[in-house]
């Protein structure tokens, strides 16, 4: 029913045949295809349908320029961290100059929520469906398109015990010390011993929910046409690839431990001051899938507790 209104976004196995326990969002497009109701987190998150790997912001043909057309899409399924991923995804993108684009696109995105919390009061959805048990789930509509869907024939109203389960604060990320800590760690040790096992890959980056870097390219058409044609283009990239901070002058970020320093303090120093929350979610998909196995809450930890333990010398 709601793939006949929208293109319908739901987390699926990766590879069924292998009994692989990884989960993608994938477009349900019908057959034999299982939408997971319960999994572990994906292993993008549902960015990669908001703000594209590859996309093509528009394509011009001498003075004439087309903008991309965005598609409604539903995403179906999302976890309560990927909500929070979303909706800190649009306040980036927002301000303080909107990105054309990511606007397109998101308003025209339909989010279905499923966790066993109870739902967000300051997070939006269009519907958010709330796991009270194994085949049993409280429905709360947050828009007037989520109403609509709430009262279509795939819901059945039934009297249900509905449970308060809020999800409470992560004390480490709210830790009031944490953005001075790792504002005045860039000398710390830690950084050189995390380039020693750091592979510098950026897929901390690429499977982040609130990672956004990206680089824009033209590419021109010099074919037959009498009328200059072309695209611009935009591309997932990472702070931590050694190539991001090159510039026509020079490399201004050239060794490792400092574009690692530079991502710790752009989550947890700069987006804190411009957007008022950390550029992170917990959702551990950046430890999940990191091949040095770093964690970055040991990280934190570490840095955390060293500078209080020089304040308390202080003292």
């Amino acid at each position: 029913m709601l793939a006949k209104s929208w293109r319908v976004i739901a987390p699926v196995q990766k590879d069924r045949a292998s009994a692989s326990e990884e989960f993608i969002f994938s477009e349900i497009t019908g057959g034999d295809i299982s939408v997971a109701l319960s999994y572990p987190a994906t292993i993008l998150p549902p960015k990669e349908f908001l703000l594209p790997p590859h996309e093509i912001l528009f394509e011009y043909e001498g003075d004439a320029a087309k903008a991309s057309d965005a598609s409604k899409i539903l995403i179906f399924g999302l976890s309560l961290e990927d909500l929070e991923g979303v909706f800190r995804l649009d306040q980036i993108f927002s301000r303080p100059v909107a990105d054309e684009a990511y606007k397109k696109r998101r308003a025209n995105t339909i989010l279905v929520a499923i966790d066993r919390f109870s739902p967000p009061k300051h997070i939006p959805f269009d519907l958010y469906l709330m796991k009270v048990s194994e085949k049993q789930f409280v429905g709360y509509a947050g828009s007037h398109e989520g109403q609509k869907i709430l009262k279509s024939s795939l819901f059945k109203n039934q009297t249900v015990r509905i449970p308060t389960v809020k999800k409470t604060s992560d004390p480490l990320l709210s830790d009031k010390d944490l953005l001075r800590a790792i504002e005045k760690s860039k000398k710390h040790k830690v950084w050189d011993e995390l380039a020693e096992t750091c592979f510098g890959c950026g897929i901390c980056s690429y499977v982040c929910p609130l990672c956004y870097c990206f680089e824009t390219h033209d590419e021109i058409d010099f074919g037959e046409s009498e009328n200059l044609c072309g695209k611009r283009c935009r591309t997932w990239d990472s702070c931590m690839l050694k190539h991001f901070a090159e510039t026509t002058h020079h490399n201004f970020r050239p060794e490792l431990r400092d574009r690692i320093y530079n991502w710790y303090f752009h989550k947890f120093v700069r987006m804190p001051r411009e957007y008022g929350f950390p550029g992170c979610v917990d959702c551990n998909r950046c430890v999940i899938y990191c091949p040095a196995k770093i964690n970055y809450r040991k990280v934190l930890e570490e840095v955390l507790a060293d500078y209080k333990k020089l304040n308390r010398r202080k003292k």
